[in-house]
């Protein structure tokens, strides 16, 4: 159970389909000792057209799913930048609201901690952590209660609604079931499909058992590794190919360089611009001292 469960690393799962392609070989060498090599010839040309049908009905199916899981891995690495984008949003347009800006501040560095330290990890096995779904509404609840004041106010409040939407969709979207796997029915047609498939192959042969042996092995490990590649792509938050939290980390440093920045009071000050009595009164200067050359003179 272990292993199954750890299928999607790399260290458990490459030996498991090299132990599988020679597993299958294996069952193919006692086929042919079994039936015999006449008796594989003679159904070569039925065998034929059976795999013809059966391999591309099988291609087309792994295909269509193969590109379904990689465009849902896609899916979900643009969820997680949304999520992440509206939140540091958020963070800076609190600052036009002084009476909620260090609550929904506070909310939106626990919630990124909560986020990548433990939900993160927890969506590996399927699951979700309810303090940051409530930290969610709580942001929610805080937004829903404001009553802009100043112009800038009223005109920057819908604005942060619609940001807030956008952040509890991507949450929503992240946090859905349908990212935690595929169906398992459709796992069975896809496994009961490639033994049909792999089967089929068993009744031809050729003179050479070294070759033989070689391509079907090659035929073997293209059919496991486009399986191998819907377990990868099919759970976009668990094993060694994942959608990385980086995007909530980057919040982080933004968050404490934009506190820095308004913490830390400028150094330089500006040089006073000169004003006309300066400018004339330098005029002056220069033209006596003009002056007196050419009377030394």
């Amino acid at each position: 159970m272990y292993i199954f469960k750890h299928l999607d690393y790399f260290w458990v799962g490459v030996p498991a389909i090299i132990i599988v392609t020679m597993l299958i070989l294996y069952i193919q060498i006692l086929v042919k000792r079994y039936l015999g090599t006449d008796t594989i010839r003679k159904c070569h040309e039925v065998g034929g057209n059976y795999l013809a049908m059966v391999g591309t009905f099988y291609a087309v199916l792994l295909g269509l799913i193969v590109i379904d899981a990689m465009t849902r891995f896609q899916q979900a690495e643009k969820t997680v930048s949304i999520e992440a984008s509206s939140l540091i949003k958020i963070y800076i347009d609190a600052e036009r609201f002084p009476e909620q800006k260090d609550k929904l501040e506070k909310l939106i560095e626990e919630y990124i901690h909560e986020t990548t330290d433990v939900e993160f990890p927890l969506m590996e096995k399927g699951e979700t952590s309810t303090k940051a779904r409530d930290l969610a509404f709580s942001m929610l609840q805080i937004v829903k209660v404001i009553e802009p004041k100043t112009e800038n106010q009223k005109a920057i409040y819908p604005n942060l609604l619609t940001l807030l939407s956008d952040f509890l969709d991507s949450r929503r979207e992240r946090t859905r079931s349908a990212n935690f796997g595929e169906p398992p029915v459709e796992w069975i047609i896809l496994i009961i499909g490639a033994i049909i498939t792999i089967t089929y192959t068993f009744f031809f042969t050729m003179e050479s058992n070294t070759i033989h042996l070689l391509m079907r092995g090659m035929a073997t490990l293209m059919i496991l590794m486009s399986l191998y590649l819907i377990l990868l792509f099919g759970t976009p938050f668990s094993g060694d190919l994942k959608v990385s939290p980086e995007p909530f980390k980057t919040i982080i440093k933004i968050g404490l360089y934009y506190k820095n920045r308004l913490s830390t009071p400028s150094v330089e000050q500006e040089k006073p611009a000169p004003t006309q009595a300066t400018n004339e009164s330098t005029y002056n200067e220069a033209y006596n001292n003009r002056y007196k050359c050419h009377r030394s003179r």
